[in-house]
């Protein structure tokens, strides 16, 4: 597959030929072919490594937490990596969950609790949707930054913590800090750094990068699996509304059809243009009984010629793959029970 892009920003020093295998990625785990989003990363871990707070910018499903690992890895010191959604806390529990408790500090406090801060101390509290914050709990976080301690909630006393906050949102922290909704001077602690992580649809050219590492982490018994080409060609032109979330779900649902090669019939329905409930449309004009029995006699050859590959069958017949996955609903032919028998040449 080739993907051409014409004026787009390159830094001077950006590798004329960028090979994933050659390719040393800034930060461990994210690795890409765009010369500018490649420049973006390494300024990133450059951040990283002076220990500024950083806040990351992102439709859902980019890739955030993997990006605030990647920070966390390369910091120093690299101490513990604390993740917290905080549009998953209960409301009356966000302070004693974050900044913890000592025993008897409400009912059901029967023990003293870190919290998620004091449990990150020397490391990294990662903030996921930090806009989902009450704003009571952005005050108390702000003083926390500020003052680099933590009370507990049933305590007097401070207790000193050394973290490195990574922030996360989909939101407009702009529109939301001028409305109230995020504390002005919350969002100047934690910008410390700002980075804006790309949609999937904007790196197509990271598809199969990002393919080969999902692929390895959701089967790493498996090797040599392959897309054919059709199935290659829809995950480059799909939209993926829901960005690298949707690619690895895509992926899971193949990967459990699917043997060594995945087609597109293997792809969910949203990516091969296939409907699961709806029966398929007829072809254009319906056979007679003669003609469908030599079709479904000429199918079942090509099906047991190439054991079952219907892509194949399709490139023999010179039709298009979702038209043959018609005539093979159509006529109640399994392409599975094909599978593993020999080709006749």
């Amino acid at each position: 597959m080739l993907v051409f892009r014409s004026a787009v920003p390159t830094p001077v020093h950006s590798a004329t030929d960028m090979d994933t295998e050659r390719l040393a990625p800034p930060l461990p785990g994210v690795v890409t072919l765009q010369p500018w989003y490649q420049a973006r990363l390494e300024a990133l871990a450059r951040v990283a490594r002076s220990g500024a707070n950083v806040l990351l910018l992102g439709e859902t499903g980019t890739g955030k937490e993997v990006l605030a690992r990647a920070v966390h890895a390369v910091s120093r010191p690299c101490g513990p990596f604390v993740a917290v959604n905080c549009g998953a806390i209960p409301p009356g529990l966000v302070e004693s969950h974050l900044f913890g408790h000592v025993k008897g500090a409400f009912s059901g406090a029967v023990r003293d609790e870190l919290g998620f801060v004091r449990a990150a101390h020397g490391g990294t509290l990662f903030l996921d949707e930090i806009v989902d914050l009450p704003r009571s709990s952005q005050a108390a976080l702000l003083r926390v930054l500020q003052e680099r301690e933590v009370v507990p909630v049933g305590s007097t006393r401070p207790v000193s913590v050394d973290i490195r906050v990574v922030a996360a949102t989909h939101a407009d922290v702009e529109a939301l800090a001028e409305r109230g909704e995020l504390r002005a001077d919350l969002l100047a602690r934690i910008s410390g750094y700002v980075f804006s992580v790309p949609p999937l649809r904007d790196r197509r050219e990271d598809i199969g990068v990002l393919a080969s590492q999902l692929l390895a982490r959701l089967a790493p018994q498996r090797t040599g699996i392959s897309f054919d080409p059709e199935a290659a060609a829809a995950l480059l032109l799909h939209g993926w509304r829901h960005n690298v979330r949707e690619l690895e779900h895509a992926l899971t649902v193949a990967l459990a059809l699917a043997d060594a090669e995945i087609g597109l019939d293997h792809l969910p329905p949203a990516l091969s243009g296939l409907t699961s409930s709806a029966p398929p449309p007829p072809p254009s004009s319906r056979p007679s009984d003669e003609d469908a029995a030599a079709l479904r006699a000429e199918l079942a050859r090509l099906l047991t010629k190439h054991a079952g590959n219907v892509s194949a069958v399709a490139r023999e017949m010179g039709r298009a793959r979702p038209l043959v996955h018609r005539w093979l609903k159509r006529y109640r032919i399994d392409a599975g029970t094909y599978r593993g028998s020999a080709g006749s040449g």
